[in-house]
């Protein structure tokens, strides 16, 4: 993955880590966040970034999003980015 991707992964770590609700499906982050939102907290220019990101995630089965909320399915994914 490259330094965008690998920045989100990190911060949707650090979110869940953080404001995570474990759940049957997974870590739920009861927190509204909008594509635009992550852009600006992980320095990425331009959300559509941010949209290709999500959407490779999603298709990986690591994330779910729901209204703006994120299902995160697997929580070792995301942390192989925190190093």
């Amino acid at each position: 993955m490259n330094s965008k991707a690998g920045a989100v992964c990190s911060w949707l770590y650090r979110l869940a880590s953080l404001f995570g609700i474990q759940t049957q499906k997974g870590i739920f982050i009861d927190l509204q966040v909008t594509n635009e939102d992550i852009a600006n907290f992980c320095g990425i220019t331009t959300r559509n970034s941010v949209n290709r990101v999500i959407r490779g995630l999603k298709e990986k089965h690591v994330i779910q999003v729901k209204n703006n909320r994120i299902i995160v399915l697997d929580m070792d994914y995301l942390k192989q980015f925190t190093k």
